[in-house]
């Protein structure tokens, strides 16, 4: 029988922020739309850090963290049909609940939406599964309805957790004529030249503007795609859209990036004067805004889970793991400050919650 309670690693009290603490959570039911996962592995988002320093879902105290999840189905709700009790998943839990790190060894449960579960391959290792569902979906949803074959891309940041992950995408899967990307360091910029990149710019020496400039005879790119999360970079690559481009940008966008203060910000200016065209990537609006989650976003979210699995599988669109922690307050913390630090992680940072599940499969 499963637990009624675990220890997850999380927040205690409203804006807590770094560090995080061991919070004792209540083992969820499923919802008739949710599973319940025994979790076997996971991994660190930026959205983890900002969660616990802003709680901007407004959750009540205390919350536990770690979105990203695969492992094992324990628990199904009445309306539930993609997966069984017994299956191997990867899944974005739900966001207004309960993630899946635990303070303990094993015993970390989460519950995640039916059609933000997917049935794992068995080629396909737990720990790498869980790598993939926040960051893979940030960038399909960037990308998939946005980039045309033969386009011209700039993915900043191509050695990131989001961006090496795009590149990919763009690559091997949209059918991009040409992928620009830039990195700050040697490793960064092997990474995203590695993930498919034709041309990658060192963002610290090169005159990234230029260069693109120089590259498309003036005329820019065909679509950005900005995780960056920099309103610096966000003015930079709204200046590398051709006219009647595509700017897509993750999170809240321009202006926005503390999420505490609106600043004022050019780059609607800057693609005005292009007649490029702002779209913005939030999958946070889902779970903060349940209005949007209609219909066709789930369809459109669920058929993305289900082509992380199929790409891993074949190897098309695959995490990059520099680093793997077991669960643990310490080891979780150390990671979460190296992500909000900047520029010290390539690509994703795993996290083995129940090593007896990982040893297992």
């Amino acid at each position: 029988m499963r637990p009624e309670t675990f220890t997850g690693v999380g927040y205690a009290r409203d804006r807590a922020g770094l560090p995080l603490e061991a919070v004792e959570v209540p083992v969820p039911e499923p919802a008739a739309d949710q599973v319940l996962i025994r979790v076997a592995a996971s991994s660190l988002n930026p959205l983890e850090y900002k969660l616990a320093e802003l709680n901007f879902l407004c959750r009540t105290p205390p919350v536990a963290l770690g979105f990203d999840v695969s492992g094992v189905v324990v628990e199904t709700g009445r309306d539930v049909t993609r997966v069984a009790v017994g299956d191997e998943v990867a899944a974005m839990a739900d966001l207004n609940g309960d993630g899946g790190w635990s303070a303990t060894p094993g015993g970390a449960y989460a519950v995640a939406r039916e059609f933000l579960t997917a049935r794992k391959p068995p080629s396909l290792g737990f720990r790498d599964a869980a790598a993939l569902p926040m960051c893979f979906l940030s960038a399909f949803a960037g990308l998939y309805e946005h980039v045309q074959a033969g386009d011209v891309i700039y993915i900043p940041g191509g050695g990131g957790g989001v961006g090496h992950l795009a590149v990919q995408m763009a690559a091997r899967t949209c059918k991009a004529r040409t992928v620009i990307s830039s990195g700050g360091r040697p490793e960064s910029v092997a990474l995203a030249r590695d993930s498919g990149a034709d041309v990658v710019l060192d963002h610290r020496r090169d005159d990234v503007a230029a260069e693109i400039a120089r590259l498309t005879d003036g005329r820019g790119v065909d679509v950005v795609f900005d995780a960056t999360y920099s309103e610096q970079s966000f003015e930079e690559t709204a200046k590398t859209v051709r006219r009647g481009g595509s700017w897509v940008v993750l999170g809240v966008g321009p202006g926005r990036t503390t999420r505490v203060t609106e600043t004022p910000s050019p780059v609607k200016t800057i693609l005005d004067e292009r007649g490029a065209r702002y779209v913005n990537v939030n999958l946070l609006r889902y779970f903060s805004e349940p209005a949007t989650l209609d219909g066709a976003a789930r369809v459109f979210l669920g058929h993305g889970m289900d082509l992380a699995m199929e790409w891993a599988e074949r190897g098309v669109v695959v995490p990059h793991v520099s680093r793997t922690v077991d669960s643990g307050v310490e080891e979780i913390n150390a990671g979460l400050r190296a992500l909000k630090a900047g520029g010290g992680v390539l690509g994703k940072i795993a996290v083995i919650v129940d090593p007896e599940l990982v040893a297992g499969e």
